[in-house]
Parts: structure tokens; C-alpha cells; sequence
């Protein structure tokens, strides 16, 4: 399904894409490991990305609350500019 999300991308023409979990980070970035990739900026068909944990994790793991909030801040802080 990778050409029909790269298409609905391009039509949607986001300023900002958030990977949110392991599967759109493998499908995009092509890496695994979201506790490795997470709060790091990548580049993606052109556009800046940010790699965050997806919210089913958080509720399995409930101490990472406070790593996702310091993501949603550098998003917040990149959407001002």
C-alpha cells in the first residue's frame, strides 16, 4: 500500500508528517525501533517528519508519557515558526 499513502500524501500536501508508531516509521524511513527514532527529524518524500510513539503504547507504558510530551512540544515549537 505504499504508492497509494505516497499519493495521499502528495494530495494532502501536509507541512508536517507525524509517524506515530513502527509500521508507518518502516514504511516511510524504511528503520524500525521507535524508542530509537523517536524526537529525531526526518526528512520524508520532502517533508520534515517526526517519529513518535503511537498512543497504544503509551498506555502500555504509561512512564513514556513524558518522552511523547517532549515530542508534541517540538511539534508545537515547529508549527510556530
Amino acid at each position: 500500500f505504499l504508492p497509494y499513502l505516497q499519493r495521499h500524501i502528495a494530495l494532502a500536501d501536509p507541512e508536517i508528517l507525524v509517524l506515530m508508531g513502527n509500521t508507518p516509521c518502516k514504511a516511510l524511513l524504511g528503520r524500525a525501533g521507535i524508542t530509537r527514532l523517536r524526537g529525531d527529524w526526518a526528512q520524508v518524500l520532502g517533508k520534515p517528519a517526526l517519529p513518535m510513539v503511537h498512543p497504544a503504547y503509551l498506555l502500555r507504558q504509561p512512564a513514556a508519557k513524558r518522552e511523547a510530551w517532549a515530542d508534541l512540544l517540538a511539534l508545537k515549537a515547529r508549527l510556530m515558526v
